[in-house]
């Protein structure tokens, strides 16, 4: 810093004068000071805005997708388990339909369990997961059962009797039977895990789960003017998973809500959403404990990347 000893040096007061005869300039300018405001606020009409808009509305649909998930994979019946998928052979049985019916669900279930990596049982095959249509459901599953009392697996009278008394308020029942694999238990004072992997480890579920038989009865008094591939739709999403039929998704564009009373019309098949979920329970790791995580996390990639937001989306 060169100093000029030269010159008379200014003192302070001088200095505050100047200061503020500047500033009241400023004040007695309001069209300079809009000017100088104008000039410092971005341009509306530059690229920058939107794209900021734009990222705002993929953290917004990222949360909603991310709920979803989360409300339809909860697992109430199990604690230390993985999220249940069929981790065998499917066969596909669809009966009550007239002829060109049932093979067009038939062709809709497979072609779903397919797409999301579950796998299909030969011709042939010991059916595992039968499709119903029926106008006396009850009627139905009360000879069912009476002749064969496995139908239920081991479920507990309680469990059984909350399912068949739900006919008036379900048009499409769904019933799950689920293998546990090895049951966890106590062995010469240790505990014994149901998977082999879990012992001793904190990133891995204690046991690994699969659905042994599934079977859904429809109403047809209650489903009626619900089309053949909207069930079918419906069907696939509540038996190739565990999902609740009754969380409350909001609304969230899915299948599910088929029978959803608010008013808004029902979705003609399965959504982007609903796909990706599928597809990411059936790739997902069911050992991981991260297992719900990285569902949700595909299904957020999967829909943002199929449904990219808009500027103009935005409302």
């Amino acid at each position: 810093l060169i100093v000029n000893a030269g010159a008379p040096r200014p003192s302070i007061h001088c200095w505050m004068v100047a200061l503020t005869v500047t500033v009241m300039m400023a004040l007695s300018c309001p069209a300079a000071v809009a000017k100088a405001d104008a000039s410092a606020e971005p341009d509306p009409s530059s690229p920058a805005l939107p794209d900021v808009t734009v990222e705002a509305q993929r953290a917004t649909l990222e949360r909603r997708v991310q709920n979803f998930v989360l409300a339809i994979a909860q697992n109430p019946e199990f604690h230390d388990e993985s999220l249940v998928r069929w981790n065998k052979p499917i066969c596909f049985l669809v009966t009550g339909f007239a002829a060109e019916q049932a093979k067009l669900v038939m062709a809709r279930l497979s072609a779903i369990a397919a797409s999301a990596g579950a796998a299909l049982d030969r011709e042939g095959c010991q059916p595992n997961f039968i499709v119903i249509w029926t106008p006396e459901p009850d009627r139905v599953l009360a000879a069912w059962s009476a002749r064969d009392s496995h139908i239920f697996g081991n479920a507990p009278t309680v469990q059984v009797h909350r399912f068949l008394d739900s006919s008036n308020t379900r048009p499409v029942r769904v019933w799950r039977n689920i293998d546990r694999g090895r049951v966890a238990t106590m062995r010469f004072g240790h505990f014994i895990a149901s998977n082999n992997h879990a012992e001793g480890s904190p990133f891995v579920w204690n046991g690994v789960l699969g659905f042994s038989s599934v079977f859904a009865i429809i109403d047809a008094n209650r489903a009626g003017l619900v089309k053949e591939d909207q069930l079918a739709d419906y069907v696939a999403m509540a038996g190739l998973t565990n999902t609740d039929l009754a969380a409350d998704i909001g609304a969230a564009p899915s299948i599910l809500r088929l029978f959803d009373t608010r008013g808004e019309p029902p979705l003609s098949k399965l959504s982007s959403w609903d796909l990706a979920f599928l597809k990411a329970l059936y790739q997902s790791d069911q050992n991981s404990r991260a297992q719900l995580v990285d569902i949700a996390n595909r299904v957020a990639r999967d829909v943002l990347s199929r449904d990219p937001p808009e500027p103009a989306q935005i409302q």
